[in-house]
């Protein structure tokens, strides 16, 4: 059964997250219809890092769809965060690394790695998060600015950066302790502070800010 024919007949509640967004695609790309491609789209992104996704290109470039349906998704999804994330965000306080490990659970099953920014209020409340890079950091385009304009924007004190290692290996590379070296300069440029930078894996993390002796 189609998902519309789902929705009409049984309701919202019938419908998983890749019914969703196949109804709001409407139709898949040249190569796959619209169900193998949402499915595609949850999988290779999961549905907490895809509730940060705000870039029209980077969505029809990568899964090849057209761009009035990739801004009907964006549109979907940005508005169901500005209608409930309020809510949500007071009920989220990061006062550790630990804390960071158990609320990106969603990042432990991920083939590849994301770079993601938890954004804090003064009270270490979450006021935003946003993936800032899918890949490596050898191979991802990862810029300053990119990590510090969701902080101006949302109004947030201090910053934490997240990425898995879907090698299972927690402990930072070569490229790891530069990048982090290379925000911590600029954190303290532009006087924003940067917490931490946490790298996970399924069963353990590493924190630059507890671990990391220059």
């Amino acid at each position: 059964m189609l998902p519309r024919e789902k929705l009409e007949k049984f309701g919202l509640q019938s419908l998983d997250n890749s019914d969703l967004i196949a109804v709001i695609l409407g139709h898949g790309n040249k190569n796959e219809n619209v169900f193998n491609l949402s499915k595609r789209l949850l999988n290779e992104y999961g549905p907490n890092p895809l509730l940060s996704i705000n870039k029209m290109d980077e969505l029809s470039q990568y899964f090849n769809i057209g761009r009035v349906q990739s801004a009907k998704l964006i549109s979907c999804i940005e508005l169901g965060r500005r209608l409930f994330e309020v809510k949500s965000r007071k009920q989220v306080k990061i006062s550790n690394p630990n804390d960071v490990f158990v609320y990106m659970k969603p990042l432990f099953d991920f083939n590849k790695e994301y770079i993601y920014g938890i954004y804090l209020n003064t009270r270490n409340y979450l006021i935003h998060e946003e993936v800032l890079s899918i890949g490596s950091l050898e191979s991802s385009s990862v810029h300053i600015r990119d990590i510090f304009y969701p902080a101006f924007i949302n109004n947030a004190y201090s910053f934490i950066l997240v990425h898995n290692h879907p090698s299972e290996d927690p402990n930072p590379s070569e490229e790891d302790i530069k990048f982090t070296k290379e925000v911590e300069k600029a954190a303290n440029t532009l006087q924003v502070p940067f917490l931490d930078h946490i790298i996970i894996t399924k069963s353990a993390f590493f924190s630059f800010n507890e671990n990391y002796q220059p």
